[in-house]
């Protein structure tokens, strides 16, 4: 899971650097301008790790200024995942 850690923190230019934003719609929330889909923390690649190591991706995420999350509920646990994960 370090990995995969790294891989994020890496694409995104490292710990100090914050994602950019703009509003969402005329009226709507600031959201970064990446979003994260969580698909791949919870299903089609190969069994999940567990909640506490998917946490630390999320943590990292949010660090890095991650404020545009994607999930379905097709994407397995990943909606009850985003449901735990607090701020």
């Amino acid at each position: 899971m370090q990995n995969i850690i790294n891989a994020v923190s890496n694409a995104i230019g490292g710990g100090s650097t914050k994602l950019p934003a703009k509003q969402l719609g005329k009226n709507g929330p600031m959201v970064t301008q990446l979003g994260y889909g969580t698909m791949g923390l919870s299903a089609f690649y190969g069994t999940s790790k567990s909640d506490e190591e998917r946490m630390k991706v999320l943590d990292k995420l949010y660090e890095d200024g991650e404020l545009f999350w994607d999930s379905a509920d097709m994407y397995g646990d990943s909606e009850e995942l985003l449901g735990k994960f607090s701020l």
